[in-house]
Formats: structure tokens, C-alpha cells, sequence
């Protein structure tokens, strides 16, 4: 028997990790081979079978709508699932996941954590959220502000028959377009109201720098308060003269849905609005008396209104007829309605 050489013995290490080139260029194992006619069959009867399927699924289908089969057993698998919720066992169930310490322990921590903090804070902060709200808050005062103007313009017919029937004048048929006495009357709190406001700090101030400066002693008192009347009733006479002229309205007017407008209609003049402010100053003085003619007077003028040739108009589109969406008034259907 032949012994083998020493070099057919077992490699060293380092020939084991590096493939030899003929280890790199032994030829892989060839794929086992298919049987083409066998694959041919299969590939056919799939391709026939596939639109078959189809046509039996829409076959199915359609027989099963016409039918109502799918809607029968679409009401019998809502009417098994609502009979399994509306079960003792569903609900006792339902009560135990809910009432147990794992739930509230998990709800407690998710309340807890940082990211439902971070969430409320977004939702808080969306600009929808806030649009919303607004748009709410508004919504609101514009309610408060109608159901005020329809409830003064309500009373301002109540109150004028009465005053009529007491002094035993006709008593007006119908709603004329002029503003009544209450309405104007509230327009003029309003008014007052917003200008006493606005001059309280500064009169308290000018007051307090007076008798810081001038030691009046007894007089203090009734000298700061003739100051103080004195100023309201300048800063009155410049708001009244401001805002008709450039507004044809005051704040109380606007929120009251009334506008001034010249008895022959149109807008009033500058030199107009300061004959109105003059006779308002005089109708004022003999105890108001000279308003007295807003409940007695045809077209619901007062001394002012009268000596400046102007009227005071309701302006409300949603309440008052001939008023378009701007809050102009049709002023050719005001003078016929006495």
C-alpha cells in the first residue's frame, strides 16, 4: 500500500480561512428542473378559474342585493351585537373594567403626565379654540343687544300712548320710523355713562392738583366738585358735537340701532349738528322739558330737533323697515308714517 505524501495531510489554519481558487470554482448544484407541461397546466387553470371567480363573487353579489340578503344580515349582526351590549353581563362587565383600581390608576396617570398637560395647553391655545370662543362671546352680546333694542322700541310706543291718553291727544296708529323717548332716553345713559368713565380719573386727578396747589380750605370741596361739573359738561358738549358730526351717532346710538338724518333727509351739516347742540342745551335746562315734544310732537322731535331741522331715525336692519345692511335709511317711507 502506498503511503500518502505529507502534503495531502490536513491544511494549516490559515488555508481554512482563505478559499482556494478551486473551492471559488466549484460549479453550484444546477436548480432541479420543472416539468414545463405540468407548469403549463397549472398556469392555464388559474388563468381560467380567476375571472370565473369573479364573475361568481359578482353573480353572488348581485343576486344577494337584489334580494336583500346583505342588508338582512347587516340588521341581524347589529341586532345580535346591540342584544349582546344590552345584557347584564355586558354591562356588569362594563361597570367592573370601569370601577376598577387598574382603570383609575391608569387615568390618574394620564391626567398626570406631561403629554396630557402639553395637550390641553394646544387645544387651549388653537386658533380655532379661540375663534370659537370669540365668535361665542360676540354671538352673545349681539343677542343681549337686539333683545334691548326690541324691548326699547316695545316700550317706546307703550310709553307714548300713555302719555297721550293722559293729556288726551290722538293716539298714533301704527310704529313710525322716528325714534321714541325710551330708546333715545337709554342712548343718552349709555352716553353718559361712557363719558363719566372715561372723565372720572381725569377730573380726580385735576381735582386733586387744584387743592394741592390752592389751599381753599372749607371751600375745597364745593370748588372741586363746580370744577368737575364744569369739565364733564365741556367734554359732554365735544363728544355730542364729535360724534354727530363725523358718526351721525353716539356709542349709546350705535348700540341702540338709531341715526341722526336731516329732516328733509340726507346727511346733517356741521353747521347743523351745532345748532342741534345748542337747543339740546336748551331743552335741557328747563328740567327737560323740551323732550317733551319726542312723545307729543308728530315726527318725534324735540326742541332741538326742531330748531337744527333734523330727526332721529331707527336704523336697524333686522327690526326696522326700510334700513338696508349698512344701517342707511330709506328716508322716503319716514315721513308717512304719523
Amino acid at each position: 500500500m502506498a503511503v500518502p505524501p505529507e502534503s495531502a495531510g490536513p491544511p494549516p489554519p490559515a488555508e481554512l480561512l482563505e478559499p482556494t481558487a478551486e473551492i471559488a470554482e466549484r460549479p453550484r448544484p444546477a436548480a432541479p428542473q420543472r416539468d414545463g407541461a405540468v407548469d403549463g397546466v397549472i398556469d392555464a387553470g388559474v388563468r381560467l378559474a380567476t375571472p370565473l371567480a369573479r364573475i361568481g363573487w359578482r353573480t353572488a353579489s348581485g343576486i344577494s342585493r337584489r334580494l336583500g340578503l346583505d342588508r338582512a344580515v347587516s340588521r341581524a349582526a347589529e341586532r345580535t351585537l346591540e342584544r349582546a351590549l344590552d345584557t347584564d353581563a355586558a354591562e356588569r362587565a362594563t361597570e367592573r373594567v370601569l370601577g376598577s383600581d387598574a382603570t383609575k390608576r391608569v387615568w390618574a396617570k394620564v391626567l398626570e403626565s406631561e403629554e396630557a398637560q402639553l395637550l390641553v395647553e394646544r387645544v387651549a391655545e388653537a386658533p380655532e379654540v379661540r375663534s370659537a370662543i370669540t365668535s361665542q362671546g360676540v354671538g352673545l352680546l349681539e343677542d343681549v343687544r337686539r333683545s334691548i333694542r326690541k324691548a326699547a322700541r316695545g316700550a317706546d310706543g307703550t310709553v307714548e300712548r300713555a302719555v297721550r291718553r293722559i293729556l288726551r291727544r290722538p293716539v298714533r296708529t301704527g310704529r313710525p320710523a322716528e325714534a321714541g323717548a325710551v330708546t333715545r332716553g337709554l342712548a343718552i345713559a349709555i352716553d353718559a355713562a361712557v363719558l363719566t368713565g372715561i372723565l372720572s380719573l381725569i377730573s380726580t386727578v385735576l381735582a386733586l392738583l387744584i387743592s394741592s396747589v390752592f389751599s381753599l380750605e372749607g371751600n375745597a370741596a364745593a370748588a372741586t366738585i363746580a370744577f368737575g361739573a364744569v369739565v364733564w359738561a365741556i367734554a359732554a358738549a365735544l363728544y355730542l358735537a364729535v360724534f354727530w358730526t363725523f358718526a351721525e351717532r353716539t356709542p349709546g346710538m350705535t348700540f341702540l340701532g338709531l341715526r341722526i338724518m336731516a329732516e328733509a333727509g340726507g346727511r346733517v351739516p356741521p353747521s347743523q349738528d351745532i345748532r342741534r347742540l345748542i337747543g339740546f342745551t336748551l331743552a335741557l335746562l328747563p328740567a327737560g322739558l323740551g323732550f317733551i315734544g319726542i312723545l307729543l310732537e308728530p315726527r318725534r322731535r324735540g326742541w332741538h330737533d326742531r330748531y337744527a331741522q333734523t330727526v332721529v331715525l331707527y336704523a336697524d336692519p333686522e327690526l326696522d323697515p326700510g334700513v338696508d345692511r349698512s344701517g342707511h335709511v330709506t328716508f322716503s317711507s319716514a315721513p308717512g308714517s304719523r
